[in-house]
């Protein structure tokens, strides 16, 4: 009688205490955005120097994520955008497009907030790609090379509920890399300077 009542009871308790309920498995999140130079480059040749100038590149892409506990996710990150690198020398300016592509793997940690609205920190390590048809040339020629496809990824993202299934994401990230040229010309050295790109971008969440 005693394991009776016991088994009843806990069949009751099951019913009656409320589920809390599961984290999401993914989400995929659109986004647009820009990614904006927070630098100039340059390259010293004999008696003069040439600024590299890379400017504001409209950038969209998608995002996948997932919730590993309460207050901490990972994603995937990948875009792709296009914009203008200009190349400075005297009274010279030469434009030149740059498509850029990209790819990170990011970990988010809640600072501030609950599951309807919060702000969340941003670490994370990604790839990084320029591509500009005159130095394309000089990689093909062997007379240069592309540097600084590791980069760095810091930032914080902004994550409100539209409805249940829905929310708006917000992210402002400093994507932190070695410049991205290198050419091996003879009288020309280019800076290693380190490039700082800030992305931002906004989109919609929605949870699968």
């Amino acid at each position: 009688m005693i394991r009776r009542n016991l088994a009843l009871a806990a069949l009751l308790a099951l019913l009656v205490v409320p589920v809390r309920p599961a984290l999401a498995a993914c989400e995929v999140t659109p986004f647009i955005g820009a990614m904006i130079p927070a630098n100039t480059m340059y390259m010293q040749t004999t008696g003069s120097t040439a600024y590299i100038r890379m400017q504001t590149h409209t950038v969209y892409g998608l995002s996948l994520g997932t919730s590993l506990t309460q207050k901490i996710g990972a994603e995937v990150v990948l875009g792709t955008g296009t914009g203008k690198m200009e190349i400075v020398g005297g009274t010279t300016t030469l434009a030149l497009g740059s498509t850029l592509f990209f790819a990170d793997l990011r970990g988010r940690i809640r600072l501030m907030g609950g599951d309807q609205s919060q702000l969340s920190g941003v670490l994370g390590v990604g790839y990084t790609d320029f591509n500009v048809g005159l130095f394309d040339l000089a990689h093909e020629t062997d007379q240069g090379t592309f540097i600084g496809r590791l980069t760095g990824v810091a930032g914080a993202e902004i994550h409100g509920d539209t409805s249940d299934r829905v929310h708006l994401n917000v992210s402002v990230v400093d994507r932190v890399h070695d410049q991205g040229i290198g050419l091996n010309l003879g009288g020309v050295d280019v800076s290693k300077k380190t490039q700082n790109d800030i992305v931002a971008t906004a989109g919609l969440t929605f949870a699968l």
